[in-house]
């Protein structure tokens, strides 16, 4: 009987371990996806203060807690980033940017750098990058 008590009290211990985790990413997740739009923001600063792109957000509730879409208009096209609640085996962030041309995804690893996901199978990323990102939205645009 004492096994059997010892492997539940430690299967709940895990658990609630899990559960903890959880909360921690949850509660840090809101705060890494405005950091990541304030980045873009950034990044396009002289597009948007010239208005050759426009900007602006969206209340979209993930779960239990609720986050912003954030949108990009260019002329006619229209790009969104939108936080994705499920989360790649070792990041603690991911946001989906959607497109005319398709959906491109961007993971947070655990040193807090964002990247794109290049390939799924075998994994393959490229780090965010203020270059990197102007030369793919110019790709995504033309």
């Amino acid at each position: 009987m004492s096994d059997l008590a010892a492997l539940l009290r430690n299967k709940k211990q895990l658990q609630e371990d899990q559960e903890a985790q959880t909360s921690d990413i949850n509660e840090q997740c809101p705060v890494e996806i405005k950091s990541f739009y304030d980045r873009l923001e950034d990044w396009l600063s002289d597009l948007i203060e010239e208005k050759i792109i426009l900007t602006s957000y969206e209340r979209k509730r993930l779960g239990s807690y609720y986050s912003k879409r954030f949108k990009l208009k260019a002329g006619e096209d229209e790009i969104e980033f939108i936080p994705k609640k499920r989360v790649v085996v070792g990041s603690t962030g991911k946001i989906q940017m959607k497109t005319k041309k398709g959906n491109i995804f961007f993971i947070r690893d655990r040193d807090g750098i964002w990247k794109q996901v290049v390939s799924k199978s075998p994994l393959n990323v490229e780090t965010l990058t203020k270059p990197y990102f102007r030369g793919l939205l110019k790709s995504l645009l033309s």
